[in-house]
């Protein structure tokens, strides 16, 4: 009989085991590994200052007006970012694992009252307001 020859046992175990693996290759974002961190400059058109960015360890950069920063996370391991607009300031978290995970992409817009978030770059909430001494 076939089934009790060992290469074909091997290969119906072999294609089911395949079959499993790759069917989960589709697997809910909760189970992702990485996370985009999205940040928008939407200061007023009018600012004469620029905002300067510097998250985690990395060194501070400039972001123009209507510009971007994407930079990935990974998920479980919050994210601050500390953001200059003299005279103004604050660090916030740019990525909670506690409140993102799960999401793909967490987004952030800048903007004269302050840091607003959002999970599918609409709906903004403020989340973190600026400070100066």
């Amino acid at each position: 009989m076939a089934f009790h020859h060992p290469f074909f046992t091997f290969f119906l175990l072999f294609q089911s085991f395949y079959f499993l693996n790759t069917s989960t290759l589709a697997r809910p974002q909760s189970h992702r590994t990485n996370t985009v961190v999205y940040i928008r400059n939407d200061l007023p058109n009018n600012t004469k200052e620029q905002l300067e960015l510097g998250c985690d360890k990395s060194p501070f950069f400039y972001l123009k007006l209507g510009q971007h920063h994407n930079s990935t996370i990974t998920v479980d391991q919050d994210s601050k970012c500390t953001a200059e607009w003299l005279p103004w300031f604050t660090t916030w978290d740019v990525y909670h694992a506690k409140r993102d995970k799960g999401y793909q992409t967490v987004y952030w817009s800048v903007r004269k009252h302050g840091f607003y978030h959002s999970w599918g770059g609409s709906n903004w909430k403020l989340l973190e307001k600026w400070y100066t001494e």
